[in-house]
């Protein structure tokens, strides 16, 4: 990942906090944005983007009114995609090169769940708390204390370049993420099953299959690999997951990589390089 400027990271969180105020739209701090603004009062300098939240049917959002906020931004001289899945809708925002993920999530039997399955309780943003940041005023979870906790583990006062996502996953239980699919999706997966495997190939250094390797999507399950060194894995949606790859005292934390039902992927390991590793996973031709 390459760090962002910062400078310019501080402008664009400014001009997305005048926007939302212009609109009367409550947004918080959150994930590396909120860990630099309570625990350094700046931006982490070897952050790579500005993280911002908001809640579904909170503070008087909804999902239609997502997309008119967008296009605001759009207007403003914003790049903006949308992508919704059962726990939330991502806005991803960009401007002078500067990425901006706004995350509206929808609450989910009292919780909230932020990348990669961290359970958050919603009661954390009934009564927001604001902080001086930046020369104003921004929201963060309330207490900002416990949120950090959650999300990072007891350590999170710590400053970390790498091996904070080692903190962040080994307080996530194996299956913490609830079943959320449509009634339509688990009809389409009753009769068409195969649709919806994902393989996953854990290859070694020479490029032959590894079997009996454990590998886990962290907060859904974990597989053990075949003979041919692939373990499979039931998907709903394409999304991003954090997976993990066992074998023996060989473990490596894969923490970005993108996912979709139906397809086969495979690993390889870097003799160079055992962590702070994303997009490894190659989908197969």
């Amino acid at each position: 990942m390459i760090p962002m400027n910062i400078q310019k990271g501080e402008k664009s969180l400014l001009e997305i906090k005048e926007l939302m105020d212009e609109l009367k739209v409550i947004f918080f701090l959150r994930h590396g944005t909120c860990l630099g603004a309570v625990r350094d009062g700046q931006l982490i300098t070897w952050d790579d983007d500005i993280d911002i939240g908001s809640i579904i049917e909170m503070n008087g959002l909804d999902e239609k009114s997502i997309y008119k906020i967008v296009d605001n931004f759009k207007l403003n001289g914003f790049k903006a995609e949308v992508f919704e899945s059962s726990f939330h809708i991502s806005v991803s925002l960009s401007k002078y090169g500067i990425s901006i993920d706004w995350t509206c999530y929808k609450i989910l039997q009292g919780n909230i769940y932020q990348y990669p399955a961290v359970k958050i309780p919603v009661e954390l943003y009934d009564d927001l708390k604001p902080i001086s940041f930046l020369g104003t005023t921004f929201f963060v979870p309330n207490p900002p204390e416990k949120y950090l906790s959650l999300k990072y583990g007891s350590e999170w006062k710590t400053p970390k370049k790498t091996g904070y996502e080692n903190d962040i996953i080994n307080s996530i239980p194996e299956s913490v993420i609830p079943e959320q699919s449509g009634i339509f999706t688990r009809i389409h997966k009753f009769f068409f099953p195969n649709k919806y495997i994902t393989k996953i190939q854990i290859l070694n250094h020479e490029k032959n299959p590894v079997e009996l390797a454990n590998v886990t999507l962290v907060g859904l399950s974990k597989r053990i690999t075949n003979h041919q060194g692939y373990a499979e894995f039931d998907l709903l949606i394409k999304d991003w997951y954090a997976v993990i790859i066992e074998k023996g005292k060989e473990k490596e934390i894969l923490y970005e990589e993108s996912l979709k039902p139906g397809s086969n992927y495979y690993y390889l390991p870097d003799k160079n390089k055992t962590s702070g590793r994303t997009y490894i996973l190659k989908e197969e031709s």
